[in-house]
């Protein structure tokens, strides 16, 4: 059998997508786009830019890091660039940028973190480095120490970006459900260095650089230790079904499994060949997967997978109902839960709560069976409570989480007059000019609030109201204060009725609600929070002013879109 290489992003990736790649029968129908490159759509490269500048320039005004750029490197062979990385680690430089180490032949690696950081030495008495890699998204989440255990992460500078440089930072822990991909990308890492003889010596540790900035610190390197049991995984031989390993353990399983796959797949169509190992499970990586179109025909239209798009069943459990005979909505729904439970609980005790999501998964079945989307679980009327001035709420923020818009409908329901209003600003925002925006627009609510005997201010979810109280917490505005404090007598939070009385087969977001229960259809075609981050991108940045024009008009006719359904959903809830 030929020699192979995994790259670090098989591990973490759908293993159907490395099936795919080794199968000599299989051609995908779209490109192939490195997965590093899939990562622009976050905003990767222009935050690992900014990240390396900050490096660059920590060197350049300090002169204490030794750092050496091989991003210009990219053209030249594999071979050169693997010498000038080796080279540079012999020496014991500081920073290595985009410094590519020898291929794993022996263990089917190859990869290249964003930085190497210089560490202890190897146990040989070699240099040695850590792996870090830079992501734009949050890495953090806070955490409340207890009394008997102490939430702290260490941190670095990135002027002095080493584990020996770092410092804990109490009640922050590392998002692990979220960022396990992350980890296992940096364990790649790690593996790849041992093999070449770079690995630091000491704790196994790689740094991530996500957009987290913390007070006194700014953007840091997150460092993790890759030897610590913080994963909980199904375990077989656990009495409680489930045990925690270190991330490099996770890891080890993850891309032997990779290699496994790969192997057989390189035997398809040869006389005698293997089955497959793996065979497809709608995930999120396939809308944006060029093997989509190899996978699909593959699918039932009905498969469970495919279906329950909401609360998703992750890929071991659909695995273990395939296992027990239940492969679409319609097996799910017609199942008896008390029988199957006994089977299916003791194989996904990696889930907290793995009961709970069958049942919500039968549920959502059910309905798509049915063909339905929404079902009413309580009965008599539902309590609306309305007011003489009537305004419906939206808030959107920027990729870089800033808010830019406040939008609100106003109703005089003694009138029926009706009419939009929004402030925004089609800008880039730092932290000051945001809250300018929110006390205008929050000095504007509470002035027309003024006028009239009785006001509510309606929103959909918790988000408007906590980001307002976020606002007011960090500005510190008496306009911004008022405003949280009268909130909470005079907003009222409709996701939580609709929560109430309704269970939704897609979930309960505004979007399904509104156009399935209350039949409001938006002007957009592809309406979304996330599409609006991109629209205002092109609303600001472009160099086309037709083009940023249309953009500032297509998230505006969005917004007040969306304060527009939840009137509609608010007058179709007191009908109901």
């Amino acid at each position: 059998m030929a020699a192979f290489v995994l790259d670090a992003f098989a591990a973490r990736s759908c293993a159907v997508k490395t099936h795919n790649l080794f199968d000599p029968q299989v051609h995908p129908a779209t490109p192939a786009v490195d997965p590093s490159v899939e990562e622009s759509f976050d905003d990767g490269p222009s935050h690992a830019d900014r990240v390396i500048a900050a490096i660059l320039g920590a060197a350049r005004v300090h002169g204490l890091l030794r750092v050496e750029d091989h991003r210009d490197l990219v053209d030249q062979p594999w071979q050169v660039r693997e010498d000038a990385c080796r080279t540079a680690m012999l020496s014991g430089v500081d920073v290595i940028i985009h410094g590519i180490v020898p291929l794993d032949l022996a263990g089917h690696r190859s990869g290249r973190a964003d930085l190497w950081v210089r560490g202890q030495d190897t146990p040989d008495g070699r240099p040695g480095y850590h792996p870090v890699e830079i992501k734009a998204h949050l890495l953090q989440e806070q955490r409340r120490s207890g009394r008997d255990h102490t939430f702290q992460v260490p941190v670095s500078p990135l002027g002095r970006p080493s584990p020996a440089a770092a410092v804990p930072v109490d009640s922050r822990a590392v998002r692990l459900n979220s960022r396990e991909g992350d980890l296992l990308q940096i364990a790649h890492y790690w593996r790849l260095l041992e093999s070449a003889g770079f690995a630091a010596g000491g704790r196994p540790l790689a740094g991530i650089i996500g957009t987290d900035q913390l007070p006194g610190h700014g953007l840091v390197i997150t460092w993790v230790d890759l030897a610590e049991p913080v994963i909980r995984t199904f375990s077989r031989r656990s009495a409680e079904g489930w045990t925690r390993r270190s991330i490099l353990e996770r890891y080890d399983h993850e891309h032997g499994f990779r290699v496994s796959i790969a192997a057989v797949a390189m035997q398809q169509g040869l006389p005698d060949a293997p089955e497959p190992l793996v065979l497809p499970i709608v995930n999120k990586e396939c809308p944006r997967c060029e093997w989509w179109e190899t996978c699909r025909p593959q699918l039932h239209d009905h498969d469970l997978s495919l279906r329950i798009d909401k609360s998703p069943l992750d890929i071991r459990e659909i695995s273990v109902l395939r296992r027990l005979g239940i492969n679409t909505i319609d097996d799910l729904a017609a199942v008896d839960l008390d029988d199957l439970m006994p089977h299916y609980l003791p194989e996904v005790q990696h889930r907290p709560g793995a009961d709970r999501r069958l049942v919500l998964a039968a549920h959502r079945s059910r309905l798509l069976a049915d063909g339905r989307s929404l079902e009413r679980i309580t009965t008599g009327p539902i309590i609306v409570p309305r007011a003489d001035l009537e305004i419906d709420f939206d808030i959107e923020n920027s990729s870089d989480d800033r808010v830019y818009l406040w939008g609100f409908l106003v109703t005089d329901t003694s009138t029926g007059e009706q009419h939009y209003r929004h402030f925004s600003s089609f800008a880039d925002l730092d932290a000051a000019a945001e809250a300018r925006l929110a006390v205008e627009a929050m000095t504007w609510l509470q002035g027309l609030a003024a006028g009239h005997r009785t006001v509510l201010v309606y929103h959909y979810s918790p988000y408007e109201v906590n980001r307002l109280g976020r606002l007011a917490e960090q500005t510190r505005e008496p306009v911004l204060e008022q405003a949280r404090a009268w909130a909470g007598d005079h907003f009222v939070d409709l996701f939580a009725t609709v929560r109430e009385h309704w269970f939704g087969a897609h979930g309960l977001g505004l979007k399904v609600v509104a156009h399935e229960g209350a039949g409001f259809t938006w002007r957009d075609d592809d309406p979304g929070g996330l599409n609006s981050q991109a629209w205002f991108d092109e609303a600001v940045h472009s160099e086309d002013p037709a083009d940023r024009e249309a953009s500032r008009r297509r998230v505006l006719e969005y917004n007040e879109d969306d304060v527009r359904a939840t009137a509609a959903l608010r007058d179709w809830l007191s009908g109901a």
